[in-house]
């Protein structure tokens, strides 16, 4: 089964994260299939709008942490580093690409899955989406962009408590405080976006482009050098023992529950 769907409608493109039963957990090579495949579309040259999905209802919870214990218990620094790059190339093509990039949550949206949804130009919420950043939790730091993507939507302070916390936002909750654009109901959720990208199709092709150009082109640069210093951060979470011990706690409580 591809882990990836890319399909064509028209002008609109969407890219599905396909591991239902994973709730669409990430591996490195599954982001970076995303990151090419949003750099295929946009040479193709025949989409305007990009969406980007989970299937079975969840977005993306996030890095699959079993991808992670396959490294052993002391992964190298050259296996992270690839890896982490591997990850951010995902939100490096979102905000290069020129086309606008509308991600669709349902379900579930934590650790780089919420980085990835903060990545994109708009965020369409069904009912069902919670987003948590979920990295604190782990003894983890951001890598997806977020310490800069999410006080640029919601404040510092807001971003601060949602980083920090481990604070998870229902759908209305994302949308009291600006996280995402638009709340609609899950069985309606494609017909919300029709209307969506409806208008924007409606509107010309070049002024799309040059409105995203507009808006991100000052914070790519931002974006990058932030990814850069999440990145160094994280490799040192990776390979401290705080996280170690807290991965080991994840893993038994997830036999727990299998077992029971």
């Amino acid at each position: 089964m591809a882990e990836l769907i890319s399909e064509s409608d028209s002008l609109i493109h969407r890219i599905t994260l396909n591991r239902p039963a994973r709730r669409n957990a990430l591996t490195p090579a599954l982001a970076r299939q995303v990151a090419q495949e949003i750099e295929h579309i946009e040479e193709a040259g025949e989409a305007r709008i990009i969406l980007l999905s989970g299937a079975g209802g969840h977005f993306c919870p996030g890095l699959d942490l079993r991808w992670l214990s396959s490294l052993g218990d002391t992964p190298g620094i050259t296996e992270l580093q690839h890896g982490l790059s591997d990850f951010q190339s995902a939100v490096i093509a979102i905000v290069r690409c020129p086309l606008p990039v509308i991600a669709v949550v349902q379900g579930t949206a934590a650790g780089f899955g919420f980085d990835l949804a903060l990545a994109c130009d708009m965020r369409l919420a069904g009912t069902s989406a919670s987003f948590t950043s979920a990295f604190a939790r782990m003894g983890l730091v951001p890598d997806g962009g977020s310490t800069f993507t999410l006080p640029r939507l919601v404040g510092v302070g807001r971003a601060m408590r949602v980083l920090m916390t481990d604070q998870s936002l229902d759908a209305a909750e994302a949308l009291s405080i600006g996280l995402v654009e638009e709340v609609i109901p899950d069985a309606e959720l494609e017909t919300g976006v029709s209307r969506i990208t409806g208008a924007m199709i409606a509107a010309a092709d070049r002024s799309l482009r040059a409105i995203k150009r507009l808006s991100r082109a000052q914070e790519v640069g931002a974006l990058e050098q932030a990814l850069s210093s999440e990145g160094a951060a994280q490799l040192q979470a990776l390979q401290s023992a705080e996280f170690r011990s807290r991965l080991e706690a994840f893993n038994a409580r997830v036999a727990g529950r299998a077992g029971s």
